[in-house]
């Protein structure tokens, strides 16, 4: 199974909402828990055009998708929080199946070079959408 789909399939199960033997409430994902799934989830979402730029402020889709689905990315450090923008130190790492090449067959793992960015997402309408994603 692909890293990144181990990784989407964890921050779904975190997203959840669960609810303790005995609790009359619901618990909510954290805001940074939901900025988190918005990065963590991006090479897979790179496999579709729709869903990739849906994970982007309007208009701020880069048009390099491919190369964003030949990597896996991992927040690495703390978020910024300012109102309903954020910034997120973002791990970039290679050895991943490509997923934008939507036939499903994955392929060779790529071989990009690991670096670190600083990804800036904006809250639209309760959603964290990214709105500048560098690679390196």
């Amino acid at each position: 199974m692909k890293l990144n789909k181990l990784v989407v399939a964890a921050l779904m199960l975190s997203t959840l909402t669960w609810i303790g033997c005995g609790s009359s409430g619901v618990v909510k994902p954290t805001d940074e828990q939901n900025a988190f799934a918005s990065v963590e989830g991006l090479g897979d979402l790179a496999g579709d055009d729709a869903m990739f730029a849906s994970a982007f402020v309007s208009g701020a889709a880069p048009k390099n998708r491919k190369d964003y689905g030949e990597r896996g990315y991992q927040v690495n450090g703390d978020p910024t929080f300012d109102g309903d923008t954020v910034t997120v130190p973002v791990k970039i790492f290679g050895g991943v199946h490509a997923t934008a090449s939507g036939d499903g067959r994955g392929g060779k793992a790529s071989s990009v070079a690991e670096t670190e960015q600083v990804w800036t997402l904006q809250r639209i309408d309760g959603q964290w959408k990214i709105k500048d994603a560098p690679l390196g």
